[in-house]
């Protein structure tokens, strides 16, 4: 048994170190937004995340879901290749002290990289734990040499994965998360559930490593030695760009002041000269100004492009694992250890195929879809997805049709999702009607995608509207959406 479970108990070790960090990781940011967001409620602004998101920032238990995202990528993709790089280094190389060296001296220059733009505590912890914690448990675990973490018991596991890769190979195209979330997520309620999660919780990691550009509202300090009509028009400026000006002694991303007597200007961060510009590109260029500050202070570049592809490749290939280290538990209690490793590989084929089917058959459906006026009254709801996305594309007005089929109170989530994105491009009131409430849904993607489409239509008398969500939406994802409509809409944070 302990064979079997070798791979699934040093990736859960592992795993657990990456929570460990990341919960403190987002813990520890979701403070530092709290007291960003009640300085710009004190000064008189709209707030995004409004104070019922901001109530959660400082509790433990929205950290440690926050920080699934951070373990899931980030904690897999380091799990998973320290468990490969210690089972290479005992049964290929020998473990040979030149080759343990080759693989010090590359975790080394990820290291370095990851902190090319300044020391990054947050990702030089996941760099340093997590492969340290699953390394030492994979030393220590590692059972003798059997079949099972031999060459030859490593055959069919890679087998079954290079052969679910090549499956899955026939239907990748740019659509293809696209097709997963539509007919594999969404139609079915652990699929809805594990979406709602990510709508829920995802916004609390991700602005943990967001450079400042990315992030959707910022604070600034304009220093009281600004002229007066240098002040007013650095502050429309940076209200436009909603980086929010709040007095000193608040907490804020940026602070403006003259340089001495002269004509320049010092962007800082925190009272600590950042960028020193001209009144020419400060008021000329304001955007690109911004930019570069953003540049210069952001660390998490690398930290984010390593994170992403830990999500991409390391998170399928551990849940390959975990699928197969408890597939191959049964059949090895009464067989020998390579016919269950053939058998387990075998089952995870069959389950790879199985999910793939209704991606499959969605992606098919969008290929035969021509016209999406007839594509709506199909009885299929494949089809009339890939009507609704195909109106998206043609930007075409169906909000007749759908009206007269009461499309906006469809029971799959995925067809009221598409419905909303495609009333963007719809006018009138009937579209206006459903856009209201598809709006209220209870269902986080399809609410988003409306305020999405309300932004879209350039009907500026939907922003009360808009603003009411964002007051009193639950859910951080939908306020972001409403908040992106308001901007849209040429609406200004007031002064």
């Amino acid at each position: 048994m302990k064979r079997q479970l070798y791979a699934l108990a040093v990736l859960c070790i592992g795993l657990l170190s990456a929570q460990i960090v990341a919960t403190a990781h987002v813990y520890l940011s979701n403070l530092n937004l709290l007291q960003a967001t009640e300085a710009l409620v004190r000064s008189g602004y709209l707030a995004v995340p409004n104070a019922l998101v901001a109530a959660r920032l400082d509790m433990l238990t929205t950290a440690m879901a926050g920080g699934l995202f951070f373990t899931l990528s980030i904690g897999s993709g380091l799990s998973l290749l320290t468990l490969g790089i210690v089972w290479l280094w005992d049964r290929v190389f020998k473990r040979r002290r030149r080759e343990a060296l080759l693989f010090i001296l590359t975790w080394w220059t990820v290291l370095y990289l990851v902190n090319s733009n300044g020391f990054n505590v947050a990702a030089s912890l996941y760099l340093i734990v997590v492969p340290l914690v699953t390394a030492m448990a994979a030393y220590f675990l590692l059972p003798v040499r059997t079949t099972l973490v031999s060459r030859t018991g490593v055959l069919w596991p890679v087998s079954a994965a290079l052969i679910l890769a090549m499956v899955w190979g026939l239907v990748l195209d740019k659509y293809l998360f696209v097709n997963i979330r539509d007919h594999l997520l969404l139609s079915n309620r652990v699929g809805q559930a594990v979406t709602n999660a990510y709508y829920d919780y995802t916004l609390f990691p991700a602005e943990a490593f967001k450079s400042l550009a990315q992030k959707q509202i910022r604070s600034c300090v304009l220093n009281d030695g600004l002229s007066r009509p240098d002040y007013e028009r650095i502050e429309r400026a940076m209200r436009s760009h909603d980086y929010l000006p709040v007095p000193d002694g608040y907490p804020a991303d940026l602070t403006i002041h003259r340089d001495g007597p002269g004509t320049r200007f010092v962007i800082g961060d925190n009272g600590q000269p950042s960028l020193d510009v001209t009144r020419r590109e400060l008021f000329g260029d304001l955007p690109t100004v911004l930019q570069t500050v953003s540049d210069q202070r952001d660390r998490n570049r690398m930290f984010r492009k390593l994170t992403l592809l830990c999500l991409l490749v390391g998170f399928p290939l551990v849940l390959y694992s975990f699928v197969y280290s408890l597939v191959i538990i049964l059949p090895s209690l009464v067989l020998p250890i390579r016919l269950s490793a053939a058998i387990a590989a075998i089952i995870c084929i069959a389950i790879g195929v199985s999910l793939l089917a209704p991606v499959y058959r969605g992606r098919s459906a969008a290929g035969a879809s021509q016209n999406p006026s007839t594509g709506l009254t199909a009885a299929s709801y494949a089809t009339r997805i890939a009507a609704l996305r195909l109106a998206c594309q043609k930007k075409q007005d169906i909000a007749a049709q759908a009206f007269a089929r009461e499309m906006q109170s469809s029971p799959y989530t995925a067809e009221r999702y598409w419905l909303a994105r495609s009333l963007a491009f719809a006018g009138g009131a009937r579209a206006t009607v459903m856009l209201r409430q598809l709006a209220s849904d209870p269902v986080p993607i399809v609410a988003c995608q409306a305020l999405w489409a309300m932004g879209q239509r350039n009907d500026r008398t939907m922003i009360p509207q808009i603003i009411a969500h964002i007051n009193t939406s639950p859910v951080w994802y939908i306020q972001m959406y409403a908040y992106r409509a308001l901007r849209t809409l040429g609406w200004v944070q007031p002064r």
